[in-house]
């Protein structure tokens, strides 16, 4: 008996380890799509007044390879 309530306590453990990490993906998909879709709309005003997208400085990388 021992056994069997062993494998059933760690298949609810695994089966909740899924379940939060189906939640946790869920969570990170909203956020993502929603500083994307904020991006989008901040470039769609720039755009409108005829002003180019923000674009990250230089990284040290590219000031090395146009020496």
């Amino acid at each position: 008996m021992s056994n069997i309530g062993s494998t059933l306590a760690k298949a609810i453990i695994f089966a909740g380890g899924i379940f939060a990490g189906i939640m946790l993906s869920e969570w990170i998909d909203r956020l993502l799509a929603k500083q994307e879709q904020e991006q989008s709309e901040h470039d769609g005003n720039y755009y409108a007044q005829g002003l180019q997208p923000y674009s990250h400085p230089p990284s040290d990388e590219d000031y090395q390879a146009k020496r």
